[in-house]
């Protein structure tokens, strides 16, 4: 399973992403691609535009939805305190893809340095 960071997921929007996008359909295809909440509350929430955000929303369907458990959280709490530089969101992204077994497709270097703690990036 390949959990989708929000940077991956607005960059296959982007012009000139369009291979970044492809893949991501292909996971999805297979079943292989997974979003969890807060990636699509801040994937969504960027388009101000209701019909644009409701057909997105529609395709986000296609992914299976990984829930964070109360272990994903305390293991989220310890990255944050490792890490300064980590935000809540992401320790709580990264910590997901740990305890879900899941890779993290994401274009965003910070998760880089939680290598250590488990996390396996989907490049």
């Amino acid at each position: 399973m390949v959990l989708v960071d929000t940077v991956s997921g607005s960059l296959c929007t982007a012009s000139g992403k369009w291979q970044w996008g492809q893949t991501i359909w292909m996971l999805v295809a297979s079943n292989e691609a997974a979003v969890r909440g807060q990636i699509c509350v801040e994937f969504l929430g960027v388009f101000r535009n209701e019909s644009i955000r409701s057909r997105y929303e529609e395709k986000l369907r296609a992914y299976p939805f990984l829930e964070t458990t109360r272990e994903a959280y305390e293991l989220a709490a310890r990255l944050l305190a490792a890490h300064s530089r980590l935000g809540a969101g992401d320790a709580i992204i990264a910590a997901t893809a740990i305890t879900s077994d899941a890779l993290l497709w994401t274009d965003d270097r910070d998760f880089h340095e939680l290598a250590p703690h488990g996390l396996r990036l989907y490049m």
